[in-house]
């Protein structure tokens, strides 16, 4: 029995593994092969195809990872406590720190997982951001100068199309642009929206911030 779990452990530590040369590998090399992935994570090719038969399978798998990581970075807030601008605030600038990592992967994805593939795996994070929204339309902080619905995938869109342009090299932002960004489109004014992130940063960094 102890053989079976060790044998478990060592598989998953190996996934981890490659998973983690994928990620540094593609950001510098998108076109790099599995042999290259194999070399990379330090394990033979047969250990890579063990895990991802294919390159599909590898960038399915960096998406999963990438979903699941932003969704605990986001569960590490308890934004319900927070004025409806400031919770999206919080929610947009974690979205970008844990994405800034996974900007190309994400582009990746999309490429080959095409948009409704990756607005599946997305599904989870963009569902915060909806009911985020929604809590501000109803306090009356946010516009309603579109469906909540549309108004939501515009942000995602948003999201996506910044992150994109970061990985172009059109632009370089450590989220509050693109915070910003997205908090007018939801209906603040400019300086609105610099504030409620300025208090987002700054709840960041309150000891007794919620979690």
């Amino acid at each position: 029995m102890s053989d079976t779990r060790g044998r478990r452990r060592d598989a998953e530590e190996n996934r981890d593994r490659i998973l983690r040369a994928a990620r540094t590998l593609l950001a510098r090399q998108p076109a790099a092969s599995m042999d290259d992935l194999a070399q990379a994570a330090g394990v033979v090719r047969r250990t890579v195809y063990a895990h991802f038969p294919n390159r599909d399978a590898l960038l399915a798998g960096l998406a999963d990872r990438c979903a699941a990581d932003l969704l605990d970075a986001l569960a590490r807030t308890d934004r319900d406590v927070l004025e409806p601008e400031v919770a999206l605030a919080d929610y947009a600038l974690t979205v970008w720190a844990a994405g800034e990592q996974y900007r190309l992967l994400i582009s990746l994805a999309e490429s080959d997982l095409g948009m409704a593939g990756l607005r599946d795996l997305l599904r989870p994070v963009s569902e915060q951001g909806y009911r985020l929204l929604a809590r501000g339309r109803e306090q009356g902080r946010f516009a309603t100068h579109l469906p909540l619905p549309v108004l939501s995938q515009v942000l995602q869109a948003m999201t996506l199309a910044m992150m994109r342009a970061v990985n172009d090299g059109v632009w370089a932002d450590d989220g509050t642009r693109s915070a910003a960004g997205l908090l007018v489109a939801a209906g603040l004014a400019p300086r609105a929206a610099e504030e409620a992130i300025r208090r987002a940063r700054e709840s960041r960094h309150n000891p007794l911030r919620p979690v």
